[in-house]
């Protein structure tokens, strides 16, 4: 056996026999590579440190749903390799650390990602800490046996690494260097806990749960006390069941679900888990400026995902009504978004207080539309003021456009001269730019103020109905953030539903719609 597993031939056989008492034949069956027995069947990659929650949470999973999950069980690195070779065999990798999943997912093997539980690393000793280890100085000592799961294949170990630094994880090292008896390496986290149960060493690097699990004592180091690391669920891109797979990857990170297991085998839950439901239904509230860039994106998303998404298009100053109406009681036939999707920040932060740190996504210019010729040679936005001009602007308190546009005009001294009640034309008001644009298309009016967006979302705008003029102000931009509900009962899903609209495709969409991509600056 290639050295970097198992150094030492009395821990390898240390760790066997107890594997064999341990898991036995039932988990055998559980973990054998062998084909699926039925298409139904998913097939999970499982950290060793996580097989005991997984078996569990598959078992309930089953007789709730009827479909398997088989699980292969290894070191996070072992079985980010297994993946690599897997093609669409697999169908989910759980992780015990992030920078595994990260890998996967740099790497394209893994599509969405979940977050599962929480763990620390720690020592586990006997119970009594009969060799008083108190730091990791106590570690370096000869007289201590020392089983470590390889830090180069195992979560645990990197995050020991990274915990106590270069100079003293060395230090350790060089103890297996220098071929100490009482130093050795073994493939994952659970044959180090056996390791110290059966008394063949005396600590091992695990992490808190496991060594709960394994009925010895975890000895928190002052190194490792700030070090919490956090186990991630993918779903393998290569799946041919992606929506089946995100349903159990659902069920898995569910508060009301696999989180019990979470609990029961000593992890720490992720804070404000989702809530489970077989198939969520779930609100958007969108400027209805963004239809363009999102709407085809959330007819894909909520087929993978197996979720229903609402959508609520309208004036950004309408849908920041219904929020303060619904959170006063007085809009029982609305439901609160679980997310908004908002033209402007300044809509946004009318209603940030029930909402999560937004993320700027994208910016649309205002710029002024004509009929296809110009035949009224419009220049600019002074010409808003011309009378004889049939003029179309967005509504000032019900649509972000709107509030722009007016803000604009009085800076510009030009407010007066447009709502002059002497004009030939009294100005046409709509809540959304999308109403404006079609009545300039049926020749209602002369010139409107709205978003690139609302003229390139169809190309026969631009071919046959109108032609645009150019505003470049600084003042004449809108910046659209998104933000996650504080009370949604799916918030990770909806953060899912925000990677999606971040995704390279999307972006691709946006630009060709008309919006600029700014997603990276941040909002609130």
């Amino acid at each position: 056996m290639p050295r970097g597993l198992v150094a030492r031939p009395w821990l390898l056989a240390v760790a066997s026999l107890a594997a064999m008492a341990v898991l036995g034949a039932s988990l055998w069956m559980l973990t054998r590579p062998g084909p699926r027995q039925t298409s139904d069947d998913l097939l999970l990659l499982c950290t060793n440190a996580f097989l005991s929650t997984a078996r569990d949470v598959a078992a309930d999973y089953q007789q709730e749903y009827g479909v398997r999950i088989d699980l292969d069980t290894d070191s996070s690195g072992a079985l980010l390799s297994k993946l690599r070779l897997a093609g669409d065999r697999v169908d989910l990798y759980l992780a015990a650390e992030e920078s595994f999943i990260r890998a996967a997912r740099r790497q394209g093997l893994v599509a969405e990602i979940l977050p599962v539980a929480r763990q620390r690393v720690v020592v586990g000793v006997a119970p009594g800490n009969p060799k008083r280890i108190a730091a990791f100085a106590d570690l370096l000592k000869d007289e201590v046996r020392v089983v470590l799961p390889n830090p180069e294949l195992t979560a645990v170990g990197k995050g020991a690494a990274r915990a106590v630094g270069t100079r003293q994880w060395e230090a350790l090292l060089e103890r297996r260097r220098r071929a100490d008896t009482h130093m050795s390496f073994v493939g994952t986290v659970s044959e180090a806990a056996q390791a110290v149960e059966l008394g063949a060493a005396d600590a091992a690097v695990l992490w808190d749960a496991t060594a709960r699990e394994f009925g010895l004592e975890p000895v928190e180091l002052p190194e490792f006390r700030e070090v919490q690391e956090t186990a991630w669920l993918g779903v393998a891109s290569a799946s041919r069941r992606p929506t089946a797979a995100l349903h159990f990857a659902r069920y898995l990170t569910a508060r009301d679900r696999g989180e019990q297991a979470v609990r029961a085998h000593h992890f720490q839950p992720i804070a404000d888990a989702d809530a489970w439901e077989d198939q969520p239904s779930l609100v958007l509230m969108s400027g209805a400026m963004l239809r363009p860039g999102i709407d085809e994106l959330l007819d894909k998303f909520q087929e993978r995902e197996g979720v229903e998404i609402t959508r609520d298009y309208n004036g950004c100053g309408v849908l920041v009504g219904q929020m303060r109406l619904i959170k006063a009681g007085k809009n029982k036939g609305k439901h609160f978004p679980d997310a908004y999707f908002s033209c402007d920040v300044s809509f946004m932060s009318q209603v940030q207080q029930w909402f999560q740190a937004s993320t700027l996504v994208s910016r649309n210019d205002m710029l002024l539309a004509v009929p296809k010729g110009n035949p009224n040679h419009v220049a600019s936005i002074e010409d808003v003021a011309r009378p004889e001009l049939r003029v179309g602007l967005a509504h000032p308190k019900n649509s972000a456009l709107g509030a722009l546009t007016d803000d604009l005009l009085k800076k510009l001294k030009l407010h007066d001269k447009v709502y002059d009640p002497g004009r030939k034309h009294a100005v046409v008001h709509a809540n959304a730019a999308d109403t404006l644009v079609n009545q300039m298309r049926a020749g209602a009016l002369d010139l409107i103020v709205v978003y690139r967006s609302n003229v390139l979302a169809n190309p026969e705008n631009v071919e046959k109905y109108m032609d645009t003029v150019e505003m470049n102000l600084p003042e004449a931009v809108a910046r659209q953030p998104f933000a996650v509900a504080k009370d949604s009962q799916h918030k990770y899903l909806m953060r899912r539903l925000l990677e999606a609209i971040l995704s390279p495709a999307s972006k691709e969409h946006f630009i060709k719609t008309g919006f600029q991509w700014i997603a990276g600056d941040r909002g609130p």
